[in-house]
C-alpha cells in the first residue's frame, strides 16, 4: 500500500477530499517524526511501536555513511498482530 492508496481510503471512508486527506495524513507523519526526533519513540495504542535506534554493524566492512546512523523499526502491538492474523 502506497501514501496514496491510503489518502484514496481515507477520503473515501470519511467523505473527505483528496486534499483534506492528503493533510491529516501528512500531520500524521510529520507529528511522529516530530516525536522520534525528540524522543526516539513512538507508541501508538492497539497499532505498535516505532524506535529509533542506531545501526552499529560492528565487524562488518560497510562505508562511513552508513554506519552509526539513526533507522527506524516498527514493533506491531500484539492486538494489532491478532487482527491482522485473524483470518
Amino acid at each position: 500500500m502506497t501514501n496514496i492508496d491510503i489518502v484514496n481510503k481515507l477520503a473515501l471512508n470519511h467523505n473527505l477530499t483528496i486534499g483534506r486527506a492528503e493533510m491529516i495524513i501528512s500531520i500524521i507523519v510529520e507529528r511522529i517524526t516530530e516525536r522520534l526526533i525528540s524522543d526516539g519513540n513512538v507508541k501508538i495504542n492497539n497499532f505498535g511501536e516505532f524506535k529509533v535506534v542506531k545501526d552499529s554493524l560492528s565487524g562488518m566492512i560497510m562505508s562511513n555513511n552508513v554506519l552509526n546512523k539513526n533507522r527506524v523499526i516498527f514493533e506491531p502491538d500484539d492486538k494489532f498482530l491478532d487482527t491482522i492474523n485473524s483470518d
